[in-house]
C-alpha cells in the first residue's frame, strides 16, 4: 500500500445501537489517501455528512453501499473544495469482528464546466479568423513589398505610365486588404478566453500625438484639418499600449474617412472628475442616426448615411474600440446625428490611473493644436 501512487485504505463498519451503520473507522490508509484528506487516517472516524456532493453519492454512501450489496463499488465523489475523486470499494474480509471495505481514491481534479454549443461555436469561429488572418499577412507582405519595388523602379523604368498606376492601385488596395486583416484579427483576438493585456505606465500625451502623426498623411490628402487637446494634467494610463494605439488609430481613421474636405477632427484628452482619463475624438463629419449607434458598435455593422466619396468601411473599427475599452473596464460613448459630426468618447476607470511619480521620467505634455483647437473646445461642450 506505501508504495502505491494511488490512495488506499481499509475502513471497518461502526455500528449504532440500532444495528445501523453510524460510521467508519479507518484501520490503515497509505500517504497519498492521507494526503489527499491533508491529516493522518489511521483511528479516525468518517462520518456520513464529512463528504457529499449536490447529486451523487458521496464516499460514506458508498462505502455503506458495498457493505449493503456485498460487492464491488465504482464512482465519482465530489470532494471538498470542488475536487472530483473516483472511488473504488470493495468488502474487506480478514478475519475482522466488523464488517470492513478496501476503498481505492484516485484524485481527477476539478470538474470542467460543460461548454454550450454556441459557445464552441464562437469559439471556434474566432480562433479561425485569428488564424486565417496570420496566413493571409504573409503573401500580402509579398504583394506590398513587390508592389513598391515597382513603383520605386528599384530596377529600370517601368515603360508605359500606366504601369505606375496599375501598382498604385495594387499598393494601395493590398494596404487597405492589409488594414481589414489587421481588425479581423484584433476582433478575434479580443473576443478569445485567452486574450492576455500587457499592462504598464502610459504617456496619454505621447500615445495621443504619435496616433495623430499616423494618420496626418491621410488627413493632408483628404484635405482635413486635424488637431489636438492634451490638458497638462493628465495622470498615466495603466493599461495595453498596443491597445490603446489601435483604439485611437481607428478612432482616428474612422473620422478623417467620413469627414469631407475642409472638415475638422479633433482629439482631445483630460482628466475625469472622479480620476478616471477621457480621451474624445470629434469630427465635422456625415453624422450618424440616433437609431443606427447601436448597429455600428456590432461587428461589421454599418450606418446607412451620405459620406464622402471613397470613404468605406469595414465595420470592424468600433467594435474592436468597444471590446478593447471593456477589457480595460472602461467604457465607449457615441455622440452623433446626421449632418453634425461623431464624438467617440474613451473613458477609462480611476482605478486606471497612475501618478507620473510611478514612471521612470515620464512627462506629461501641454495642449497644443494644429489649427483646430477652437473648434475642439466648442465641440467639446456641446458633446459633453
Amino acid at each position: 500500500m506505501a508504495a502505491l501512487a494511488d490512495g488506499i485504505g481499509v475502513l471497518t463498519a461502526v455500528h449504532d445501537a440500532t444495528g445501523a451503520i453510524g460510521d467508519f473507522e479507518w484501520l490503515t490508509a497509505n500517504r497519498a489517501a492521507e494526503r489527499l484528506f491533508g491529516h493522518p487516517l489511521a483511528g479516525r472516524r468518517l462520518r456520513a455528512d464529512d463528504l457529499q456532493d449536490g447529486g451523487e453519492a458521496g464516499l460514506f454512501a458508498s462505502l455503506a453501499d458495498c457493505l449493503a450489496e456485498k460487492q464491488a463499488v465504482r464512482r465519482l465523489v465530489i470532494a471538498p473544495g470542488g475536487a472530483r475523486w473516483r472511488i473504488a470499494a470493495t468488502p474487506f474480509d480478514a478475519g475482522m469482528a466488523a464488517p470492513s471495505v478496501c476503498v481505492t481514491l484516485v484524485e481527477l481534479g476539478p470538474e470542467v464546466p460543460a461548454v454550450p454549443e454556441s459557445d464552441r461555436a464562437h469559439r471556434a469561429k474566432a480562433e479561425f479568423l485569428a488564424h486565417m488572418s496570420h496566413e493571409l499577412r504573409t503573401p500580402l507582405n509579398a504583394v506590398l513589398g513587390f508592389s513598391e519595388v515597382l513603383l520605386a523602379e528599384t530596377f529600370g523604368p517601368l515603360g508605359s505610365p500606366r504601369y505606375r498606376s496599375y501598382a498604385a492601385d495594387i499598393h494601395a488596395s493590398g494596404t487597405h486588404l492589409l488594414s481589414l486583416i489587421d481588425g479581423i484579427l484584433d476582433l478575434s483576438q479580443s473576443e478569445t478566453a485567452r486574450t492576455e493585456m500587457q499592462e504598464e505606465a502610459i504617456n496619454v500625451a505621447d500615445a495621443a500625438r504619435q496616433a495623430l502623426t499616423q494618420v496626418g498623411d491621410k488627413a493632408a490628402a483628404r484635405g482635413v484639418d486635424i488637431g489636438e487637446d492634451l490638458s497638462r494634467d493628465l495622470p498615466l494610463l495603466y493599461g495595453d499600449a498596443r491597445a490603446l494605439q489601435r483604439m485611437l488609430t481607428n478612432l482616428l481613421s474612422n473620422a478623417v474617412k467620413f469627414t469631407p474636405s475642409g472638415g475638422q477632427v479633433m482629439l482631445s484628452a483630460s482628466p475625469m472628475p472622479d480620476g478616471g482619463i477621457g480621451l474624445m475624438v470629434a469630427d465635422t463629419g456625415a453624422g450618424i442616426g440616433e437609431d443606427e449607434l447601436a448597429r455600428v458598435l456590432e461587428p461589421f455593422g454599418s450606418a446607412d448615411m451620405a459620406v464622402p466619396r471613397g470613404a468605406t468601411g469595414t465595420g470592424i473599427g468600433l467594435p474592436v474600440v468597444k471590446r478593447l475599452m471593456e477589457m480595460h473596464g472602461g467604457r465607449l460613448d457615441l455622440y452623433s446625428e446626421p449632418g453634425a459630426g461623431t464624438t467617440a468618447i474613451l473613458m477609462f476607470p480611476p482605478r486606471r490611473s497612475l501618478p507620473h511619480s510611478t514612471s521612470h521620467g515620464a512627462t506629461s505634455h501641454g495642449a497644443t493644436s494644429h489649427g483646430a483647437s477652437s473648434y475642439g473646445m466648442a465641440h467639446a461642450g456641446i458633446r459633453a
